[in-house]
């Protein structure tokens, strides 16, 4: 028998982890998103200073059989299946496969061989491209790091999840020398904002996106002053 497609992979896990009136939604906004997309968005800045004097034990949630994995290449996501820790049948606007070629790094919590939370990490305006996420302007040749895709399974909603992704993903950026993450909030998602605040970060702006067919707009409309820029540069991720 052929190995179901992606998009019935997909399919497949938003059933199980998210019921049948999720589906319907999600496949009727498949349907229309190559025509139409509105959204309203918090642009949302986080030093990554914040988790230097923070414990990780105090953000990393009391499940058992919780792991945290790195994903940075197509290599790595094939070991991830090869355990049977299931990454590819997770559901996406974009194509994972695709964003991990262009340089973007999904950091991955697992609770046995079920991933439970995801958050997709940029280093380079490539990599940004490749997840489709809200268009505003990333410096990322001056000390900027972007964060978005973040999904976190509807069975461990509410167990800070999210919040220890954030304190892992910030570690991780400030131990190269990378002084900002910054990322677009969905105006609803109240859950991620929390968790932001929560190493100091805050909403700067507020941005729209809409698109018509191969018509786009963006405009934004700030909240304050913009995050302070450090003159930190990237450096070579191993």
């Amino acid at each position: 028998m052929d190995r179901p497609t992606p998009l019935l992979r997909r399919a497949k896990q938003v059933y199980e982890t998210e019921g049948l009136v999720a589906l319907l939604r999600r496949s009727l906004a498949l349907a229309v998103t190559p025509f139409f997309r509105r959204d309203t968005y918090y642009l949302w800045g986080n030093t990554t200073s914040a988790a230097r004097d923070l414990n990780e034990a105090d953000f990393r949630p009391s499940i058992e059989g919780l792991t945290l994995r790195a994903v940075s290449s197509n290599r790595d996501a094939d070991e991830l299946e090869a355990e049977g820790l299931r990454f590819r049948s997770y559901s996406t606007r974009f194509d994972a496969s695709e964003a991990l070629d262009s340089g973007a790094i999904a950091f991955c919590i697992f609770v046995g061989k079920e991933l439970a939370n995801i958050a997709w990490l940029a280093l380079t305006q490539k990599a940004k491209d490749s997840l489709h996420e809200a268009p505003f302007l990333v410096d990322f040749s001056r000390g900027q790091a972007w964060t978005g895709g973040a999904w976190t399974n509807p069975r461990y909603r509410r167990r800070g999840l999210q919040a220890y992704n954030n304190f892992t993903r910030f570690d991780f950026l400030q131990k190269r020398g990378i002084a900002l993450d910054v990322g677009s909030i969905r105006k609803g998602n109240v859950a991620s904002q929390r968790a932001n605040a929560q190493f100091a970060g805050r909403a700067y702006a507020e941005g729209r996106y809409l698109r018509i067919l191969w018509w786009r707009s963006w405009k934004e409309r700030p909240l304050g002053p913009p995050p302070k820029l450090d003159i930190c540069r990237i450096t070579q991720v191993d």
